[in-house]
């Protein structure tokens, strides 16, 4: 099985909902799905198991869980299925759902039940046709690729005056800021919150500064203990951070300085956890979303490692995605956001200019993050990847985030 998290977005960034795409099969093991894919799993919702990775408290906590429905898994045991996260799950319901009697009755029946009703690719010109189901709706998702998405947005609330719209398939931050502005929309999703910058320079802020210069120190090949905790002893924050990962794995004593914490650690691990915690530093004001996928990517590369025959490098890959976003949460081209933290080359090229040994890691993680099961498909037939080992590298990577950085 293949799943992922999707989320939608209010206008201020804040995380709205996370919407589940999953896919049973390799498409390109069993070709019949590429027609017919829609119908994977039939009478059960494929990917459910993603969630029981992350506790209701966790990845998803105060957002609406979407889960897609065709016209078979809809007369399935939805209810039994869908257990937990109560007043919270929203049914996307396809174009395989006619206006029909049966159809209408089935979901007036899941309505009364607590979940809420959503539609997408509902064309204007069969708004008609759904007319008299449209009341038991409470969100409809344009799709910005079939047209203009505001255009579209202005006919639907003609007839729908009630119903929350959402801007699907935004591309760019210009398309966001337009269906923004227009008032229209409730919550958007698409790529346009990770676009990269290609031009330009800001000025990273002075306490930035020192997180960059830290980071560039403990990305050196061989750097010494005693130089770090002499930086961290200035940062109060850390302090405590750090010997609170210390006490951790201790038994039966107590870790009382940043010397004894440091040694303890070692090179590798305080790497890895001042990189991220750091990271979490220079994203602060930027959307959570930048924060959680950074952190996501990077313990998902990492698990990739052995899979793609790079497990004695794994460290690096973990850095790869760690700071893939790095160029959005410094507001500066990727080249010049690398420069600031001193990473390896291999990590450049792939970053930079989708380069080098670890560049098809990179094309992989994307492609399934972004739910083109098409693609990644194929690039497990193209590597001889197992399916489950790409889902259980997926969903270990959601339960890590959960443990390390939920509260």
């Amino acid at each position: 099985m293949l799943a992922t998290l999707v989320p939608l977005f209010y206008e201020d960034m804040s995380v709205a909902s996370y919407c589940l795409y999953a896919q049973k099969e390799n498409m390109y093991e069993r070709p019949h799905l590429l027609i017919a894919g829609k119908y994977d799993g039939a009478g059960s919702i494929v990917g459910l198991e993603v969630f029981d990775s992350v506790s209701e408290d966790d990845l998803v906590a105060n957002c609406s869980i979407i889960i897609p429905i065709n016209n078979i898994s809809l007369f399935s045991n939805i209810e039994q299925q869908l257990t937990g996260f109560d007043g919270r799950i929203v049914l996307l319901i396809d174009q395989t759902i006619k206006p029909e009697e049966s159809y209408n009755k089935r979901l007036q029946d899941l309505k009364s039940k607590g979940f809420k009703l959503a539609l997408k690719d509902l064309p204007i010109t069969s708004l008609d046709e759904f007319k008299f189901m449209m009341n038991d709706f409470d969100l409809l998702l344009i799709n910005s690729d079939t047209g203009d998405v505001i255009e579209q947005a202005k006919e639907f609330r003609k007839i729908l005056p009630n119903i929350d719209l959402c801007a699907e398939n935004l591309h760019t931050k210009e398309e966001f800021e337009s269906a923004k502005e227009s008032g229209l929309f409730k919550v958007f999703e698409g790529t346009f919150f990770r676009v990269p910058i290609n031009k330009g320079d800001t000025e990273v802020a002075p306490i930035k500064i020192n997180y960059l210069k830290l980071m560039k120190v403990i990305n050196e090949p061989d750097f010494d203990l005693d130089d770090v905790a002499n930086v961290i002893s200035q940062d109060p924050a850390l302090t405590i951070e750090l010997l609170k990962i210390a006490n951790k794995l201790t038994i039966n004593s107590n870790i009382r300085s940043i010397a004894q914490a440091t040694a303890l650690l070692g090179q590798k691990e305080l790497r890895r956890w001042l990189n991220t915690t750091l990271l979490n530093g220079l994203a602060a004001g930027k959307p959570n979303e930048i924060t959680r996928l950074s952190l996501v990517r990077a313990r998902f590369a990492e698990n990739l490692a052995p899979i793609f025959d790079y497990a004695m490098r794994k460290d690096e890959l973990f850095l790869m995605g760690l700071f893939s976003l790095l160029n959005l949460i410094l507001d500066m081209p990727m080249d010049k956001a690398l420069e600031q933290v001193g990473v390896s080359n291999e990590i450049k090229k792939a970053l930079v200019s989708d380069d080098g040994i670890f560049a098809p890691q990179l094309e992989f993680l994307l492609s399934y993050e972004a739910g083109d099961w098409q693609e990644v498909s194929r690039l497990m037939v193209l590597h001889d990847i197992e399916m489950d080992d790409v889902y259980e590298a997926y969903v270990e990577a959601l339960k890590w985030y959960g443990s390390m950085f939920i509260q």
